[in-house]
């Protein structure tokens, strides 16, 4: 499977090209990649093709900093209906949730993982593996944009508590401990970004639910059509029909689809992903729609999403959002719920 990224975020480095006087359009052409697709908000590049890019870019820069070139020239339209999902996203938190959710969107070489631990958040890259090495421009830039963000919806006294890079960090290492105001490290297992809790709960001055989540609309119109063929867009199709009966087992996803459960892990795995990280999503994103929908009762809710009761799905929808069911259309369109 080719992965892929959305050309509104290449656009940066084409941005940063510029910066550095640089003929844009004569290097995109040089790998293969036609400028021409920057303006077009629907168009990917592959991965292969782009990380040639990013090579070359570096290369004719001579700039171990350029990667934090690329994130400072960042836009709402970069990450395309998610970067204003993100922007009108009541927390950071819930901001950074639409990330993990959503990042497919902009781009399928990678995925996000967000960790709530005892005194912290942590957010992690995980990246797909590649034959071809990429330099360590992507990587800072994929970061420094992440908290670029987020300054831009907190404020820009937003530094995080650590951050980690995969790569070796050569050169450029006083640029980045400047730029992200916190302890840097390298040679991390993998990539990611330490948060407080304070900040990525306090609400933002942004914030506008129903804007979030008519984004979150055009977000969920548009993963299909890029996750056509994939086994998760698969498995995420014939869930929704298993799920009423209660029987949305792994082994009966498998059967229904002609697979050993074993071939179904794997396939999976290779995507990035796990039966039970793609059930959750699809339970999660089927009941925010039905809540806020408003037509079935919280009983049918919890039926059609194949729990054992209300109080199992009360407690899973708690652990997924915050908040209980009960009070989730109000909170998400912006409306105080009735004192009882």
């Amino acid at each position: 499977m080719e992965y892929s990224t959305v050309t509104s975020w290449v656009r940066m480095i084409w941005d940063a090209l510029k910066v550095d006087g640089i003929d844009a359009d004569a290097l995109f052409r040089e790998v293969g990649l036609d400028p021409r697709l920057l303006t077009d908000p629907d168009a990917r590049y592959g991965m292969q093709k782009t990380v040639k890019l990013w090579v070359l870019a570096v290369d004719r820069t001579g700039d171990p900093c350029f990667g934090l070139t690329v994130a400072a020239q960042w836009h709402p339209t970069t990450w395309h209906a998610l970067g204003y999902a993100w922007l009108a996203s009541g927390t950071l938190e819930e901001a950074l949730n639409r990330l993990v959710r959503y990042s497919s969107m902009i781009t399928t070489a990678g995925a996000f993982l967000l960790e709530e631990r005892s005194s912290d958040f942590r957010l992690t890259v995980r990246a797909q593996q590649s034959e071809m090495p990429r330099p360590d421009a992507v990587e800072d830039a994929v970061l420094a944009n992440i908290v670029h963000m987020c300054r831009v919806t907190y404020g820009a006294d937003l530094n995080p508590l650590r951050v980690g890079f995969s790569h070796l960090g050569r050169g450029c290492r006083g640029k980045r401990r400047e730029y992200f105001g916190s302890p840097v490290e390298y040679g991390c297992v993998a990539s990611g970004i330490d948060f407080d809790k304070d900040s990525l709960r306090k609400p933002l001055p942004s914030a506008n639910a129903a804007l979030a989540h008519a984004n979150d609309r055009i977000i969920a119109e548009y993963l299909p059509r890029l996750e056509l063929g994939t086994m998760e867009s698969r498995v995420k199709t014939v869930l929704v029909s298993l799920l009423p009966s209660g029987e949305a087992t792994e082994e009966s996803l498998a059967a229904s689809m002609n697979l050993s459960r074993s071939s179904l892990q794997r396939r999976l795995r290779e995507e990035g992903t796990t039966y039970r990280a793609v059930l959750q999503e699809v339970r999660c994103e089927l009941a925010e729609n039905m809540l806020l929908d408003g037509r079935k009762t919280l009983n049918e809710v919890s039926f059609l999403l194949g729990f054992a009761d209300l109080s199992a799905f009360s407690r899973a929808f708690k652990r997924w959002t915050g908040m209980a069911p009960s009070n989730y259309s109000e909170s998400a369109l912006g409306i105080e719920a009735t004192p009882h």
